[in-house]
């Protein structure tokens, strides 16, 4: 047994001392062949610089070696020296055997970058020269696939399975296909092949695709058995416990969905949707003190969350707690970038504590955001016809009418305005 066979054993016993004493013997009296094998084994468990530390060895006996250079681009890849991976790409010729493979290590650099239209190119220049190998044709689809262009992914990811590939570096193709179908819009296709890769292989990440595609149709009881299904399978998958039970509300199975909000904080206590989603539901239970206990919960995960101090205003202003809604808006108010929501829940607070002038500057504020808003326009109007702004709210008379011209009462009340002044 050679000293790189005794290392690799050493390891899995775990006894690293033992196995760091075996790498520098080995390195010493090893053959090239026997680390050649020893370099490629430490690289699949993840031990970089001895893997590095060996093909360096290697090279200045076999200095024209370019599969060694290949091997310690990828190396100074994943170190994130992506100066060294380039000199070590640049020194492979096109003539090369191990061109190609340069090629795709290259696509890898410039994709750790973000370059990904030049990772792209790379990727197009090895095809032409290796044709429909299917490495390429996978590294191109996975590509495609993560900037988006899911159209190109899915003829690569079929292309594969029509030369009878299910598989590629653990990655299911139909799964893909089903993703990407789904991330077009095109849900029934993707959940034909959502199902045609859940009877290859039972995997969560593909019951979770599943179960948000049937989500995106409204089909919410076959998204509640994927969603249970993939539960059952791995409990401590949180991705699933705020969706299971957004798919539990909208079938009106509160106590049930709230029973999946607790299960799901058991498992990530430091998640903020599930206790915004517990937070709504408690809502439609009637509970409101333990909705208001969800939502300190989430801000004290995240304070300065406009959606979460939103939604908390919100509850508070239903409570005619006008005072603390002012005093938290206030605070997020200093804020560069102001959701607009905030001035219309901040004139309802001041509307509430008699401040007029205050509330009418907030709904000033916000009234150009919500000239869409029926809700909003409303309580304007309301606003406006107890200051006794007869000149301004016919304006605002008119925004509304154009979205709800059925409402009697405000036709009625635009007329009269009309009428006398």
């Amino acid at each position: 047994m050679s000293y790189g066979e005794k290392m690799i054993q050493s390891l899995k016993d775990g006894n690293l001392e033992e196995a760091n004493l075996l790498f520098a013997q080995a390195l010493e009296h090893d053959s090239d062949e026997e680390l050649y094998l020893l370099s490629d084994s430490l690289y699949e468990l993840g031990f970089i610089e001895e893997t590095k530390a060996i093909n360096l060895q290697l090279l200045e006996v076999y200095p024209e070696n370019d599969e060694l250079k290949v091997g310690l681009a990828e190396i100074t890849i994943e170190e994130g020296d992506m100066e060294s991976a380039m000199d070590w790409l640049a020194k492979i010729e096109e003539t090369s055997e191990a061109y190609p493979q340069a090629l795709l290590v290259s696509a890898d650099l410039y994709y750790v970058q973000g370059l990904y239209e030049v990772s792209e190119q790379k990727l197009l220049q090895a095809k032409e020269v290796v044709g429909d190998e299917p490495a390429v044709i996978f590294a191109l689809a996975e590509l495609h696939f993560s900037m988006g262009k899911y159209a190109q992914a899915i003829k690569g990811y079929e292309d594969l399975m029509v030369q009878g590939y299910d598989e590629l570096s653990g990655i299911n193709l139909s799964a893909r296909c089903g993703g990407a179908y789904s991330a077009m819009g095109d849900f029934e296709e993707a959940i034909n092949y959502l199902k045609q890769s859940l009877e290859e292989s039972e995997h969560v990440d593909t019951l979770f695709q599943l179960g948000f595609t049937y989500m995106q149709q409204k089909e919410y009881q076959r998204a509640n058995e994927a969603f249970f299904k993939l539960k059952e399978l791995d409990p401590s998958y949180t991705s699933v416990y705020p969706y299971l039970a957004k798919g539990l509300e909208e079938e009106l199975r509160l106590d049930k969905a709230q029973e999946v909000i607790q299960e799901g904080l058991q498992y990530d206590e430091f998640n903020p949707e599930l206790y915004v989603q517990g937070a709504n539901i408690y809502l439609k239970l009637e509970d409101e003190e333990a909705a208001e206990g969800y939502y300190q919960k989430v801000l004290e995960l995240d304070p300065d969350n406009a959606a979460y101090l939103l939604a908390y205003t919100n509850l508070l202003n239903k409570q005619e707690r006008f005072s603390e809604t002012v005093e938290i808006i206030q605070h997020a108010l200093t804020e560069d970038e102001v959701d607009p929501q905030f001035y219309w829940n901040m004139a309802i607070a001041n509307e509430g504590l008699e401040e007029y002038e205050a509330a009418g500057n907030s709904f000033a504020k916000a009234y150009p955001s919500f000239k869409q808003n029926a809700s909003f326009l409303k309580n304007y109007i309301s606003y406006l016809r107890e200051e006794g702004d007869r000149v301004f709210i016919k304006e605002v008379l008119r925004d509304y009418l154009l979205i709800e011209p059925s409402d009697e009462e405000m036709l009625s009340f635009y007329e009269s305005i009309n009428s006398n002044y």
